[in-house]
């Protein structure tokens, strides 16, 4: 009867060993058509600006909720009843100065980084713009918060929401795919 016992127990393990195969292969396959239609990008691509076409490299940065253009001479005003912004998009990077007169379509929550001394306040606020980008090859409308990145190597970054926005996935190892792609390399 102790045998009987034993054997039974074993007969019952390939099933549950089975049933887990199976549950992992359909969640695996399910989870497969999320990334399927996004494409691989490195952490620094080209990126152009309508309608100047102006082009500029963007950092693709995941640990960012939102996108942030090189922003100066930042002026608010108001017309016809709504809130507009007046500014200049420059960066060292850049050979020319791009001259935008923009509706705010809503002001960004940015906390502070620690760079920035300590302050009272832990956020500051930042005027958002709608603007038109084109990247790999097709435009997009995304939003932009603005703020001086002169100091910083890229004029514009691309967070999650732009990154989702452009069905990106980001692969931090490598960095311009987009100008292999173009010259035929890729």
């Amino acid at each position: 009867m102790k045998n009987i016992l034993v054997m039974k127990s074993q007969k019952t393990y390939p099933f549950y060993f089975n049933f887990l195969l199976l549950i992992s292969a359909v969640l695996f396959l399910t989870a497969t058509p999320v990334t399927a239609n996004k494409s691989v990008y490195g952490y620094l691509e080209p990126v152009t600006l309508a309608p100047d076409e102006v082009t500029l490299t963007a950092k693709l940065d995941t640990g960012a909720e939102t996108a942030s253009i090189s922003a100066t001479d930042i002026h608010l005003y108001e017309k016809e009843g709504e809130a507009y912004v007046k500014f200049k998009v420059s960066h060292p990077e850049l050979e020319q100065t791009l001259h935008y007169n923009l509706p705010i379509v809503r002001y960004s929550k940015i906390k502070r980084r620690a760079i920035d001394g300590t302050q009272a306040q832990k956020y500051h606020s930042r005027p958002v713009v709608k603007i038109q980008i084109h990247f790999d090859g097709k435009p997009y409308n995304i939003m932009v918060n603005l703020i001086d990145r002169s100091r910083f190597s890229t004029p514009l970054l691309l967070g999650r929401k732009a990154l989702e926005k452009v069905d990106a996935i980001v692969d931090s190892t490598v960095a311009n795919t987009l100008l292999v792609k173009n010259r035929g390399y890729y």
